[in-house]
């Protein structure tokens, strides 16, 4: 109970010890009105200030934070998971996993699930930290969880779809994918599910729907080889108009009819390799290694614009005005939804965490040195 302890007397709160009592400014690359815009950054948490003091160089944090209603669920370190409280400024809960977690707590109403290194996942209450169940897969999940009814659907590094009653943690069916050729990248997509179908993406690049009551292969796609090495499904799988929008590392992004089984592609375009993507009311939004981050129009891939952020794209979130890109070296970018027109940027300390948390009008962004960073919602 040390940790917890001194955890609980160092933590810092928004405006408090160490808070920006104004926004920094930085340079703006892509705006002819202005000299300079202006991030709202507008305080930070420490959860663990020593780590944050020594800054390890590249320490990550593979889960990042959730929120739950009032609160924010994530690793306080290694071995403990825990939930701060936004309003009372506490930790009302914490949790003894012995294990880090590999992929962003998931919340699905009053409970979280938890992915474990050791390959287990539990289920808790996310008021009280109270423990429902604890399942055991092969190996662990890095992807996003997918709930559908009843149906936990957690996708394994060893490529093995796993469906889980959600209820009591039993599994129902197991899918195997087959083993990677390749070691998979931390930020493959996770399954998706529409309708009585589950899509969901293989090292080799193709894509598969998948039975959702039996866990039967219904149809596969492969979309077309290259000669690189890294061909997994990147960013998020995007679903529109009977329609799925997939993007690999490799750089191809490619559109599929769900109508029917498919023999091919609706179309596809070719960029430099593809980090992060998200769709979002008929557009695509693609974030590249080389800093690019690209809207295309779902329908056709026709490019709409094209902006470059300055640094490989990790993290993609589309909000009504603005889209908040976190970057591999620490750069968060506000892009203009409309044109790609850089709004404001900031540069942190230390590596980006998975998607940021949104909180009424506030965007959380946490690195792996565990402190989280709030700006204003344009």
């Amino acid at each position: 109970m040390k940790f917890l302890s001194s955890l609980i007397l160092t933590l810092t709160w928004f405006g408090l010890q160490g808070c920006v009592s104004a926004p920094r400014t930085g340079t703006c690359e892509v705006d002819s009105e202005h000299d300079e815009c202006r991030p709202f950054r507008n305080g930070f948490i420490k959860i663990d200030p020593d780590l944050d003091a020594v800054k390890p160089l590249g320490s990550i944090d593979e889960a990042g934070w959730t929120l739950a209603t009032n609160l924010l669920i994530g690793a306080m370190s290694p071995d403990w998971v825990g939930a701060y409280e936004l309003k009372s400024k506490k930790i009302v809960w914490w949790l003894k996993t012995s294990a880090d977690m590999t992929a962003p707590a998931e919340v699905f109403g009053s409970w979280a699930v938890l992915s474990l290194r050791d390959g287990r996942m539990i289920k808790v209450e996310t008021q009280t930290g109270k423990v429902i169940w604890e399942a055991r897969l092969n190996r662990f999940v890095s992807t996003r969880l997918t709930l559908s009814g009843t149906t936990l659907l957690a996708y394994s590094v060893d490529q093995k779809l796993f469906a889980i009653d959600f209820q009591t943690g039993q599994n129902l069916w197991v899918f195997d994918a087959g083993l990677p050729s390749n070691l998979l990248l931390r930020s493959t997509a996770g399954p998706v599910v529409a309708g009585n179908e589950v899509f969901l993406g293989s090292s080799e690049g193709d894509i598969r729907s998948i039975n959702l009551a039996t866990g039967k292969e219904n149809w596969s796609l492969d979309p077309g080889r290259d000669e690189a090495r890294f061909r997994d499904i990147v960013g998020e799988i995007g679903l529109g108009n009977h329609q799925i929008y997939v993007s690999r590392y490799d750089g191809l992004v490619f559109a599929v009819d769900t109508t029917q089984k498919p023999s091919d592609v609706l179309w596809k375009e070719t960029f430099p390799s593809v980090t992060a993507s998200a769709y979002r009311d008929g557009t695509i939004y693609i974030g590249c290694i080389n800093g690019d981050l690209v809207a295309l129009q779902a329908s056709s891939g026709r490019q709409l614009w094209k902006t470059n952020l300055g640094q490989s794209v990790k993290t993609l979130t589309i909000g009504e005005k603005a889209i908040f890109a976190g970057g591999s070296q620490g750069r968060i970018s506000a892009v203009s939804n409309a044109n790609g027109t850089m709004l404001w940027h900031d540069d942190i300390q230390g590596i980006i965490a998975r998607q940021p948390v949104v909180v009424d009008d506030q965007i959380i962004f946490a690195t792996g040195l565990k402190v989280l960073y709030k700006y204003k919602i344009l």
